[in-house]
């Protein structure tokens, strides 16, 4: 008889906290889950994956899958994710003692410590986690102590260790993504007939014909590993030494293309730290999905100096391959500052490469941050000016600016607590300390920037209101109030906002909670909509 190999229970916390009224895209898949399932299912082992997204009752779901586990494991991203996987990983722990629990994710590769001090982890996956859980399931099968597994944090006689160096590798390494595992069709009812009355964050501007009223299938893939910049407020420089490994460009086309006949997606969105690296791949990859006619408009991150880098060719075929966003951070708006977060971007050529997506019908998601510890008022107002001024001369682009936060296992992170920043000591804290609109008070901006940021957002999402909400007049009328504000950075007195808050409220469009008073301002995201196909 052949003996049927044991059961691992894989789980993806909540992104954002429901009961706050808010959920994520779903469109975001447990693509974490179904890379680290790979390595086990290959193996023979039964893989059960839970999603909350998807599971309204995950916490029972898990605790019953867990009866008879070899071992339970979750990943997890700072934010909500954070206390939301310690909650169940806890009751994982109270109700079976013996199923080894085993985390993964860039929040526990910096920050493992937490996950021993607190009883909810066996061992912690640091970085690329792939080959690191195929060696962890096959040694917990086979009796072997998780010391001897490269790639780890363990916890030994009362302290923390960490076993053995294990490099970052190509997705050539790894065995095939079992989307087996995939329930697919749960995710797009999601995305097309929302059941829950719920605010979704993250949500990418609709290509082509789409509507909200009228939502395309949306998928999500990981194509690269990692980013070679050094920027002093990721983690990723610590966590993969500022390696990037990708699917060559002609075979990611292919591999797409395969997954779309499979599940008739419309559009995809890369996962990935930094997708846009190198010209070349891109070049590939754009002229194969041409090639294969593959009928789909897909978006990614991007860096604005790579833009500057890339060939006119190559910037053409995003558009030929329906390329419709690409995620940008800016970050800063002076050379002082980004030499000091060693962004690098020069300040001239921000507009330059924004101008070269907008004129190829291909949404710049801009992102900028202030209030980077030892920051000056002058530095914030000065990025707030830029981000203003590219919203002005790119209706279309997102231009969204955040309160920095500081994020362990970064320089700045290590600069903020130096300059007297007290850093969450329990899960709770954690998954709160990304919600902007609930703790936003706790970053350190003067009150002028705040105000000014503030008013910024509310401009800037009235702004490109004239592509989502209201009637025709009153979006043309206001639209062109908060640009005249735009481009002078003049926030005072801001009419269009009141007249905008009135028809909010007349139209009951309020939800609980909400401040309409301060619309958009606390969790700012990009509305801009392609009308073009």
């Amino acid at each position: 008889m052949i003996q049927r190999k044991k059961k691992i229970v894989l789980f993806l916390p909540h992104r954002a906290d429901p009961h706050r009224g808010e959920t994520f895209s779903a469109d975001l898949l447990p693509l974490e889950l179904l890379q680290i399932a790979s390595g086990p299912i290959a193996d023979g082992y039964e893989v059960v994956m839970i999603d909350a997204m998807i599971e309204p009752d995950y916490e029972k779901k898990v605790l019953e899958a867990c009866e008879g586990a070899l071992c339970f494991g979750s990943s997890c991203i700072l934010g909500y994710q954070v206390y939301d996987g310690y909650r169940v990983a806890k009751q994982v722990r109270e109700r079976f003692p013996d199923v080894p629990i085993i985390w993964g994710g860039w929040f526990p590769s910096v920050i493992p410590e937490l996950y021993f001090e607190h009883g909810v982890a066996d061992a912690v996956a640091i970085g690329q986690g792939e080959i690191t859980f195929r060696d962890v399931v096959q040694a917990l099968d086979a009796g072997e102590d998780l010391e001897n597994v490269p790639g780890l944090a363990v916890h030994r006689d009362g302290r923390m260790i960490f076993t053995d160096h294990r490099p970052v590798v190509g997705f050539d390494k790894f065995e095939p993504v079992p989307w087996d595992l995939l329930e697919y069709d749960r995710y797009v009812d999601l995305q097309l007939r929302p059941t829950r009355n719920l605010k979704i964050r993250h949500r990418f501007p609709l290509p082509g014909h789409w509507t909200p009223q009228n939502p395309p299938k949306g998928f999500s893939f990981f194509s690269s590993f990692g980013c070679p910049e050094p920027c002093t407020f990721c983690c990723s420089p610590l966590v993969t030494g500022r390696r990037w490994k990708a699917i060559p460009g002609r075979r990611l086309a292919e591999e797409v293309a395969e997954l779309q006949q499979r599940f008739g997606f419309d559009v995809l969105r890369f996962q990935d730290a930094n997708f846009g690296v190198s010209d070349k791949r891109t070049k590939e990859f754009c002229e194969s999905l041409v090639d294969l006619k593959v009928p789909i408009h897909w978006n990614g991150t991007i860096e604005i100096e790579t833009i500057m880098r890339y060939k006119k060719e190559t910037l053409d075929l995003l558009e030929e391959s329906k390329c419709h966003l690409l995620w940008l951070g800016a970050e800063a708006g002076s050379w002082e500052m980004q030499e000091r977060i060693k962004k690098f971007i020069k300040i001239e050529n921000i507009p330059t490469a924004i101008g070269e997506l907008c004129k190829r019908n291909i949404v710049p998601g801009t992102f900028w941050i202030i209030g980077y510890p030892g920051e000056t008022q002058e530095s914030m107002e000065n990025t707030l000016k830029m981000a203003a001024k590219i919203k002005y001369m790119y209706p279309i682009a997102g231009s969204d600016v955040y309160p920095f936060r500081p994020i362990p296992g970064t320089e700045d992170f290590a600069h903020a607590v130096q300059l007297g920043y007290e850093a969450p000591t329990n899960f709770e804290e954690w998954g709160n300390c990304f919600e902007y609109k609930y703790n936003s008070q706790n970053t350190p901006l003067p009150e002028a920037v705040r105000h000014s940021w503030q008013r910024y957002n509310n401009t800037a999402a009235i702004y490109d209101m004239h592509v989502q909400e209201g009637p025709q007049w009153m979006r043309r009328g206001l639209s062109k109030m908060a640009g005249w504000r735009l481009q002078r950075s003049n926030y005072t007195f801001p009419i269009e906002q009141k007249l905008f808050d009135l028809y909010v409220r007349t139209t009951g469009q309020t939800q609980p909670g909400d401040n309409s008073e301060e619309y958009q301002q606390l969790q700012p995201e990009t509305h801009a909509q392609l009308t073009s196909e």
